[in-house]
């Protein structure tokens, strides 16, 4: 294999990888209108990534060596050559590794210790902020919807009884 194609099984490679991971990340954004296309498109990128870089990672791996093998230029040269190559590897490992999480699950964990005050105390509230409320007996929780709705889940105690708020 040339330098040539080594270096667009490196880049090609990295770059694709990057994309599989990062459009879904892009197109389903918390609180950003979201087109029915978008979602499915994420899904289905979301479903191929986890094979798919690793296919592209042992592209770039090929890709490097053709890169890295051959005649020696200056050392200036090299060194570049090699901080390209290690920055290649660097997103194709990345997106590999990314392609198995849940980042939705870093975005939306539950809020363990919420700390509540009376409705008087709340003075970072706008008076018409949307809140939901729950109440049994005499105890009330109200949940202002953009805090939840940045954690999804918020575990807390009404009276005696644990609840979990969701949105």
């Amino acid at each position: 294999m040339t330098r040539r194609a080594g270096w667009r099984l490196v880049l090609g490679g990295a770059l694709l990888a990057c994309g599989l991971v990062g459009v879904p990340v892009w197109l389903i954004q918390p609180f950003a209108a979201q087109a029915p296309s978008d979602v499915a498109l994420s899904w289905w990128l979301r479903q191929l990534a986890p094979w798919t870089t690793l296919l592209l990672l042992a592209a770039v791996v090929t890709g490097a060596v053709a890169v890295l093998r051959g005649p020696h230029l200056a050392r200036g040269r090299a060194l570049l050559r090699g901080l390209g190559v290690a920055l290649a590897l660097a997103v194709g490992t990345g997106s590999a590794w990314f392609a198995r999480q849940n980042h939705f699950e870093w975005m939306f964990r539950p809020f363990p210790d919420p700390r509540f005050v009376a409705a008087e105390a709340a003075t970072d509230l706008s008076p018409d902020e949307p809140v939901i409320g729950v109440a049994r007996g005499t105890a009330a929780l109200a949940f202002p919807i953009t805090r939840i709705g940045y954690h999804h889940l918020v575990n807390a105690t009404l009276g005696d009884v644990p609840i979990v708020a969701t949105y």
